[in-house]
């Protein structure tokens, strides 16, 4: 009798156990995408961000691992709090593998962290504070985005070694701002120029005619704007209005911002990237797919990013057979970076991805083909030597992988 109480027992487990398996082979693979979908970054990342995505699982097959693949989104909104609650939402309730976040960098560390907690894969596209691969990385990280290190060394030294040599700072209040100010700054020094000065202010600000005046009074040949989107776009309107004579140094500029300014504000600036659409056949080809699907709007480097850290942690995770993180990071950084949409690509020990970094100059009005031409290229430095040594960054888990 008891034996076959046990035997009852035995197939009642069994028979729960094998449909909840089931269930779980059949639930979607799902990643999720933590952007800027309405406010200040949603133009280089956000909804572009999302349809990247969207175009690297469909370009994939549409399925890993036997289970179709879902691209879940949500807005932060700005806010490293709401980034940290939706990741963990995400993890938690809809059983994310993997998260993308973009927007700004205070809000992808956060989310970085809560990946980190809850062992999940972080692909970051839109993030550029080096923090990403250095002392906030992650054992289940890479940083696709090209941090404020590699973006002001590209630029910075030029100019100093054009002649550029007194820098004031323009800086937005929080990680990405002051991480590209300091390196940009390092950078000013070692190539023989000096630093005369700063002032901060705070993201999404709606006059800088403070900031301006002060750059402007300091005596600087360069104000460096170490700010981005629609700060900088303010930053680079104002001072022309101002009549501010200083050269200004822009480090991060995405293609919507110079759509913003018109290329008769916009035309001379230089800017750093390691993506542009029109550099070669296959990145004005996907560029074109993407273009057709998003009202005609270029893609930035950090859509792109985005569609190659999805490819690359998809094919990661067929090689494999799993998505358990340690595993796929591991394969991550043993695969290769395939195809040209950027260039000469690996990713280091840290996780930081490392490619060639290209100078673009944006066009005047005069020799632009159509609203999508607005850069023509000026000098390509190769990643290797630009980028800082893993054994560099600062971030504590390289014993462990």
């Amino acid at each position: 009798m008891i034996v076959s109480l046990l035997r009852a027992a035995s197939v009642a487990v069994l028979l729960g156990v094998v449909p909840a398996a089931a269930r779980a082979q059949d639930a979607p693979f799902r990643i999720g995408v933590i952007d800027d979908m309405s406010g200040v970054y949603s133009g280089n990342g956000g909804p572009g961000t999302v349809l990247a995505t969207r175009m690297a699982v469909e370009d994939f097959g549409g399925k890993v691992l036997g289970r179709q693949i879902e691209v879940v989104s949500a807005d932060h909104q700005s806010k490293p709090d709401i980034g940290a609650a939706l990741a963990r939402q995400f993890i938690e309730q809809q059983g994310v593998s993997a998260i993308i976040p973009g927007g700004a960098s205070s809000v992808g560390l956060a989310v970085q962290a809560i990946a980190r907690t809850l062992k999940k894969t972080t692909l970051v596209s839109g993030g550029y504070a080096s923090n990403f691969s250095g002392d906030g990385c992650s054992p289940y990280g890479t940083q696709w985005a090209p941090s404020t290190s590699e973006l002001s060394k590209t630029i910075a030294k030029g100019i100093v070694d054009s002649g550029g040599k007194k820098w004031f700072f323009i800086v937005a209040d929080y990680v990405f701002g002051k991480n590209l100010a300091a390196d940009a700054g390092e950078t000013v020094k070692a190539s023989g120029g000096q630093v005369v000065g700063q002032v901060l202010h705070p993201l999404n600000v709606t006059d800088l005619a403070s900031q301006l005046l002060a750059a402007q009074g300091s005596g600087a040949d360069v104000i460096g704007l170490a700010n981005a989107g629609p700060d900088l776009v303010l930053a680079i309107k104002q001072a022309k209005e101002f009549g501010v004579s200083a050269k200004l140094a822009t480090m991060l500029v995405f293609e919507n911002n110079v759509t913003a300014l018109g290329l008769s504000t916009a035309q001379g600036l230089r800017l750093a990237a390691s993506f542009y659409w029109d550099m070669n056949e296959e990145t004005r080809a996907w560029s074109k797919r993407f273009m057709a699907r998003s009202g005609n709007a270029v893609p930035t480097m950090g859509h792109v990013l985005a569609y190659l850290a999805a490819t690359h942690y998809l094919k990661a995770v067929a090689a494999i057979g799993t998505d358990e993180p340690a595993q796929v990071q591991a394969k991550m950084l043993q695969q290769p970076i395939e195809g040209n949409l950027i260039q000469h690509a690996h990713i280091q020990a840290n996780g930081r991805v490392v490619s060639d970094m290209h100078i673009f100059e944006v066009k005047g009005p005069q020799d632009s083909k159509s609203p999508a031409d607005l850069y023509k290229l000026v000098a390509t430095l190769p990643g290797d030597g630009l980028f800082v040594p893993a054994e560099k960054s600062g971030c504590p888990y390289l014993a462990v992988r």
